[in-house]
């Protein structure tokens, strides 16, 4: 495999790890096969708590990816003004990685306020 398929490969994987550790773990019950032993819960101050403590751990995760882009944008351009001119090309090449990786930070934190908001709306009704 070529170094950037397997870079390719490793971020996808990493998103995919990332996402997968934010899932919660359900286990059924043997209740369900005698209906009257099923007794109503009110579960909803706990998804309450969960949906605030999801949105923080979001919203955390969103800022710590933003400075940190910020920062690299900032160090990768001082980089690039002060180089030399044959240097600039493997700067750049440096560049594009960066870009990719801000890009697969972005989404995967989008995607994951996407499906934040649409367990919001599945769960409070119209939001």
């Amino acid at each position: 495999m070529s170094k950037k398929m397997t870079k390719i490969l490793a971020s996808f994987l990493t998103v995919i790890m990332m996402i997968s550790m934010l899932m919660i773990p359900v286990f059924a019950s043997n209740d369900y096969l005698d209906p009257e032993k099923i007794t109503p819960n009110d579960n909803a101050n706990i998804a309450d708590t969960a949906y605030n403590i999801t949105g923080q751990i979001l919203s955390i995760v969103q800022i710590i990816g933003v400075a940190v882009a910020v920062i690299m944008l900032i160090v990768v351009a001082i980089k690039y003004i002060s180089a030399a001119p044959s240097d600039k090309a493997e700067i750049k090449k440096h560049i594009v990685v960066y870009v990719v990786g801000a890009v697969i930070l972005f989404a995967a934190t989008g995607i994951l306020e996407i499906i934040k908001n649409f367990a919001g709306i599945i769960e409070y009704g119209n939001g």
